[in-house]
């Protein structure tokens, strides 16, 4: 039995770690919170896929990880306490697209769609939406149909600016 372990660079954990501080500033600083609080439209998702996309699984869930605690503990949570589900949440974000691209590296317009909405449904729309019935203590069913049009509206946009970064990068290799 052949064990394979990658290491992890200390380069891609450098650049984790600015995608991780991009992303709290695109949360933090340019999110706009809707529906008291239980929609909020941001890019900040995009830089933690990256990093999940570019970097593989582990650097994407440490992004996704650093992200909203730093973010949290830094800026608060938008009037919330902390609350570890969303730094699963986070984690995740960054976590199922590096599985996605790990082990084929073409950044083709449908495999980052695939990584985007899967990251949304499983992500945003059932563990982030459950988080916040908790917190909040209203009803999922309630919360739910809000979220599902944020998601109508951000997924093709972070899919678009997605492919756009991923393209130039493909292209400059």
């Amino acid at each position: 039995m052949i064990s394979v372990k990658k290491r992890i660079s200390t380069s891609s954990l450098a650049i984790g770690g600015l995608l991780a501080g991009m992303s709290i500033i695109l949360t933090r600083f340019f999110g706009i919170y809707l529906v008291g609080g239980a929609v909020r439209l941001s890019f900040g998702e995009i830089p933690i896929m990256l990093s999940g996309i570019m970097f593989g699984p582990v650097i994407g869930g440490l992004t996704g990880a650093i992200a909203d605690f730093a973010g949290m503990m830094m800026f608060g949570g938008g009037g919330g306490p902390y609350f570890p589900g969303f730094t699963i949440s986070a984690m995740l974000v960054g976590i199922i697209p590096g599985l996605i691209f790990y082990k084929d590296k073409t950044y083709s317009l449908w495999k980052i769609a695939v990584a985007v909405l899967t990251t949304a449904i499983l992500v945003s729309l059932g563990l982030s939406t459950l988080w916040l019935t908790i917190l909040l203590k209203k009803g999922f069913w309630v919360l739910l149909p809000a979220r599902i049009v944020s998601k109508s509206i951000m997924a093709p946009i972070e899919i678009a600016v997605l492919y756009l970064i991923l393209s130039r990068i493909k292209f400059r290799r």
